[in-house]
């Protein structure tokens, strides 16, 4: 949860061909009345010369939560030639109104004011470009589909075209932990008030607005169990024609947002370039595992293609920068990953072909043959070694040595490989199955296995059986009677070695990633072939790049007060069955020095299951954040907890606000939802 301030292999950039204009504080008006608070860098340029201005509109508050990001982005936009604006989402930093939930019209809207008003601003001639990591990602993406007449260009990080399937709520039906978790976590941000230095004695009232419109997320998502209009909003697969920007869509193997590259690459009829990196989710720059990538100037290279209408730029689109990352050890606290950076300049790619193994008695053969009639029922703490579902560094986010998990699934091995073998693209999974219960979950992962037996998650793929026949409806699973499911694995680049294997483990369980479904089954391979469909890529020396080392602006000015640390504890009671796995993030204390502004946060999440009952899984998140700044103090605590019977999901909060030591606000939330998965 602790991105490196300098990943290895980076070197600082301290000089631009522009001198940097920075405005701490622009007020943007908005029809319906609010204000937005937007941080603006532009070049000094001679005369009145007016440039693209590029747009980023997150809700993470850019005077403390991503001021150590920011000041290693936008100002190098700007000694670029380029105006940088970063606005405070509506409702949260020190902008006006309210952020009721994610992605909604209102926010798409606002942002279309934000172009329009760059457009008439003396210093912008008119051509916009909207960038972003993750939430910035994704309403770059939306906005794009809005086509507004000035949006030339996106960049796009982290982000995904599909809400309901490729992001944090549910993955084919699967109920993410992490659509509680993320929903506590963004209750805990929008409880927090604006700076009193920036909207002065008003920061009060508006602080008490923010917390009497508090909204509980979680509810949200989890009356929205089916992929309905509630999730094609915002999800710009609904209709890629819409998209009229050229789209630079980038992410890495660690991270969860993965499988926009080929959906982006496949379906854009507008310039596509997608770049995919080792890292987890961060900007490519300052994230790890290494290598990091050399994102500024790649994205310099876009924006004065796009923006400025660069001739010095020529690039062939639909084109893919990818690292071919390779097998080794297992190990999640690895600063870099050893792999091949190839460039491609079609897609799909013509030099990719099919490789089937069925799944039989041997383990993974070429040979198409029946599957073995195997059956697995995986202890529902299957899944510990997991990691986070979204990534963010190297560390114990990080999938760990997956052989504690790989005993308890189905494992289907190859032989060991004669030769190193690469795949690029999406593994897919087809098998014929016999289920003793009405539900379940059935989770799929690559693994690579070293010569000693280390096991290594390459990719996974999940499916609640209930939606095998897609994600706008449920239908029970058949007793006994068979059933096919086609499943696709996430996409992925990547490269077994010389005398490894490749390993395909089926489990019914992989938490506390995924939420139990209502059984957990018995599943039975009937004895049909089964096959892993593996996309193998031919390397020639042609394709191989060598990437120059990242460049970072120095980082601002931040003094550690009190130093982040993290824990990540599993312990199994014996005795009673239970399995609790414990995370503490203590993010430190931090002291901004050009405002004085001083944050302390921590987060703890503890989630508990016993092994034979789906049933009785809990999740249990706390936030705590506390602001001062002389003698102005305020923090807010957020507890929230989940459980869940037969027939629904039971949620509770209690969001607590205080300024100095008295409580001003306590807001608590309790909510049944009937279950459909």
């Amino acid at each position: 949860m602790f991105p490196a301030q300098d990943p290895v292999g980076t070197q600082i950039v301290a000089e631009y061909p522009h001198e940097v204009i920075e405005q701490p504080t622009v007020w943007i008006p908005i029809s319906d009345g609010i204000e937005l608070a937007a941080r603006i860098w532009r070049p000094a340029v001679s005369g009145h010369s007016a440039v693209p201005a590029i747009l980023e509109l997150i809700p993470y508050r850019r005077r403390d939560g991503t001021l150590w990001v920011d000041e290693r982005i936008h100002p190098f936009y700007a000694g670029h030639g380029f105006a940088s604006v970063r606005v405070d989402l509506r409702g949260s930093g020190d902008s006006g109104g309210l952020l009721q939930d994610e992605y909604l019209p209102r926010e798409q809207d606002d942002a279309i004011e934000i172009i329009a008003w760059l457009r008439q601003q003396p210093w912008c001639d008119g051509n916009i470009g909207m960038t972003g990591l993750s939430w910035g990602g994704f309403n770059s993406l939306q906005v794009a589909a809005r086509a507004p007449k000035q949006l030339k260009a996106v960049v796009a990080v982290g982000a995904t075209v599909d809400r309901y399937n490729d992001d944090v709520h549910y993955k084919n039906g699967c109920l993410l932990n992490e659509n509680f978790v993320w929903g506590t976590t963004l209750m805990s941000f929008q409880a927090r008030p604006p700076d009193p230095d920036i909207v002065g004695d008003r920061w009060r009232s508006m602080w008490l607005k923010r917390l009497e419109g508090l909204a509980f997320y979680p509810e949200n998502w989890l009356t929205h169990q089916l992929r309905d209009d509630y999730w094609r909003h915002g999800s710009v697969c609904e209709d890629y024609g819409a998209i009229q920007a050229a789209v630079m869509i980038i992410t890495g193997w660690a991270d969860l947002y993965v499988n926009a590259i080929p959906k982006l690459l496949t379906n854009l009829s507008t310039p596509c370039r997608a770049i995919a990196g080792p890292w987890g989710h961060q900007f490519p720059h300052l994230a790890t595992p290494g290598p990091a990538g050399d994102y500024l100037h790649e994205a310099l290279r876009w924006w004065r293609k796009w923006l400025a209408g660069s001739s010095d730029v020529v690039e062939a689109t639909p084109s893919y920068l990818a690292y071919i990352q390779e097998g080794g050890l297992p190990d999640p606290f690895a600063q870099e990953v050893k792999g091949t950076w190839i460039e491609q300049a079609d897609w799909p790619n013509e030099k990719a072909d099919c490789r089937t193994y069925y799944l039989c008695s041997q383990g993974l053969s070429p040979s198409k043959q029946a599957a073995p009639e195997l059956s697995i029922r995986s202890p529902l703490d299957t899944g510990t070694a997991s990691g986070e579902w979204i990534p963010h560094c190297y560390g114990p986010e990080m999938p760990q040595d997956q052989r504690g998990d790989d005993i308890h699934s189905l494992t289907f091995d190859s032989e060991p490989l004669i030769e190193p073998l690469d795949t690029l693209g999406n593994p897919i999974i087809e098998l014929t199955l016999l289920s003793d219960q009405g539900s379940g979950n059935l989770i799929v992962r690559l693994c690579d296995v070293a010569p000693a037996g280390e096991s290594s998650r390459v990719c996974l793929g999940a499916l609640n059986l209930k939606q095998r026949h897609g994600n706008d409806g449920v239908e029970p699973v058949p007793i006994e009677e068979s059933f096919s499911v086609r499943l696709v694995l996430d996409h992925v680049g990547h490269r077994f070695p010389r005398g490894h294997r490749i390993r395909v483990a089926i489990s019914t369980a992989y938490w506390p990633l995924i939420w139990p479904a209502v059984d957990n089954p018995i599943l039975t391979l009937v004895a049909e072939p089964a096959r892993l469909v593996l996309p193998i890529l031919r390397i020639a020396e042609a394709d191989e790049i060598i990437k120059n080392s990242a460049s970072i602006p120095a980082a601002g000015d931040i003094c550690l007060l009190r130093q982040p640390k993290n824990t990540r504890t599993v312990e199994r009671d014996l005795a009673g069955g239970t399995t609790r796995l414990d995370i503490v993030d203590d993010f430190g204390e931090q002291e901004f020095p050009h405002n004085e502004l001083i944050i302390s946060t921590i987060k703890r999440e503890r989630y508990t299951i016993q092994a034979d009952d789906p049933l009785s899984a809990t999740c249990e998140v706390h936030w705590r954040q506390e602001l001062r700044r002389g003698e102005w103090k305020v923090n807010t605590e957020t507890e929230a907890a989940m459980s869940c019977d037969a027939d629904y999901y039971h949620l509770n909060a209690q969001v607590t606000a205080s300024e100095g030591e008295r409580c001003v606000v306590q807001r608590d939330f309790q909510r049944s939802i009937a279950r459909l998965l």
